[in-house]
């Protein structure tokens, strides 16, 4: 099906069910694109190399919670406050807010004259992640992943995670995977739905999302200044840094 409004959006899901708390969404500016997490989309990027990072990443976590930041210890829900910044991990934003996936699903300028993607999971689907304590580098088992943290961007857009293991699906590579791909290793049923959004579309769903649900850029985002200030640059050079270290090139 194709959603032109985000009433169109609202309808399927009242359709699908008005009740069903375990739906998660997720919006992509182009409809082909793959799902997969940020580190394993760079150009070159191999998979040992995402081990890497991740472990520079972890040197940087704050010894102590940084309040408005985040307010956590745990090593997973560092990484998910350095996702929602910028900095490539194995976590893939999801949201329980169908009309924020929408906006994702649309907002990219660079994406505008392309086709937008909706999906549709159900949590209920895929292995819970609960073991906050341990290293987030022994985090193996693909799973979906809930959070604590009251990071002010993350509240705003209700988000929520899918953590990709660090192992390959299987002994005959060497390299990660997709959600489809994973799906396919499985051999199981899952949920999962694919709603195009047409480029001509664009433009009118994030117009409804702005005037009628106050769903814009600088609300999503939380464009307030004073994390803008405070917090990106610091995660501008963690995002760059490794990237450029010929070690890991």
């Amino acid at each position: 099906m194709d959603v032109k409004s985000t009433n169109d959006a609202l309808r399927y899901l009242y359709k699908l069910s008005p009740n069903r708390t375990n739906l998660r969404f997720r919006g992509q500016a182009d409809f082909d694109w793959t799902v997969q997490p940020s580190i394993y989309r760079y150009s070159g990027f191999r998979r040992y190399q995402t081990v890497q990072f991740e472990s520079f990443l972890l040197e940087y976590m704050p010894p102590e919670p940084e309040p408005p930041l985040t307010l956590t210890k745990f090593e997973l829900e560092w990484l998910m406050v350095s996702q929602h910044y910028g900095v490539p991990t194995r976590l893939l934003d999801w949201t329980i807010d169908i009309l924020i996936a929408l906006f994702f699903a649309c907002e990219a300028k660079a994406s505008l004259d392309k086709d937008g993607a909706l999906f549709v999971c159900d949590l209920k689907n895929y292995k819970k992640f609960n073991q906050y304590k341990e290293p987030a580098m022994e985090s193996q088992e693909f799973s979906f992943v809930s959070t604590n943290v009251v990071n002010p961007r993350m509240r705003l857009q209700s988000g929520c995670f899918m953590l990709w293991g660090h192992a390959p699906l299987n002994k005959s590579t060497r390299e990660s995977y997709d959600l489809w791909s994973y799906h396919a290793a499985k051999n199981r049923n899952f949920f999962m739905q694919k709603i195009r959004i047409a480029a001509c579309d664009k433009r009118n769903i994030l117009k409804e999302l702005e005037d009628i649900y106050s769903i814009n850029r600088e609300s999503v985002y939380n464009l307030n200044g004073f994390l803008e200030r405070e917090y990106l640059q610091r995660f501008q050079q963690l995002k760059e840094s490794p990237l450029k270290n010929p070690y890991i090139h």
